[in-house]
């Protein structure tokens, strides 16, 4: 392979080859890979021949939509697309869509029955499918007294 010269520099790639590789819709760090050079080398001499990035988004506007319109959070279309969770929140912020809030593994009228069936917050949680922090959460904002085992106790002895 013959190396140019760049100012005082010798470059592993000609500006044919780097042309060629950007032609075939690479973008620079699959174009360092190639060449087997630094990706800012690739980005330092596409930019001197007045080249555009070929930039490659990790969400699409089309996907994030279609994920959006089934329901998924943030957090759930990015585990489907795997990518990273902030990725599809900076698309999704982008396109000007709000965020789907969390999924919430029970309602308040289920913490509430087994509240009065007298179970603690770790045995409703492990009805729930819950954390017990999260049953306690839940519980304190619904302003319902804790159930102590001992008082569950005295219910079944009687």
């Amino acid at each position: 392979m013959t190396k140019t010269m760049v100012g005082r520099r010798r470059v592993p790639f000609t500006d044919q080859q780097l042309i060629a590789l950007h032609k075939k819709g690479m973008n620079d760090v699959e174009i360092a890979v190639e060449l087997g050079v630094l990706d800012s080398a690739v980005f330092y001499h596409r930019t001197k021949l007045g080249l555009e990035a070929n930039y490659k988004p990790m969400v699409t506007h089309q996907q994030l939509i279609s994920f959006y319109e089934k329901g998924l959070n943030d957090r759930e279309t990015a585990d489907e697309m795997g990518v990273p969770k902030s990725a599809v929140k900076y698309r999704r912020r982008r396109l000007g869509l709000k965020a789907h809030g969390r999924k919430r593994l029970f309602t308040d009228k289920q913490l509430i029955e087994l509240n009065e069936a007298g179970l603690n917050d770790r045995e409703k949680a492990e009805r729930l499918g819950a954390s017990k922090e999260v049953v306690f959460y839940h519980r304190k904002r619904l302003g319902l007294k804790p159930a102590h085992a001992k008082a569950v106790m005295r219910l079944e002895l009687s």
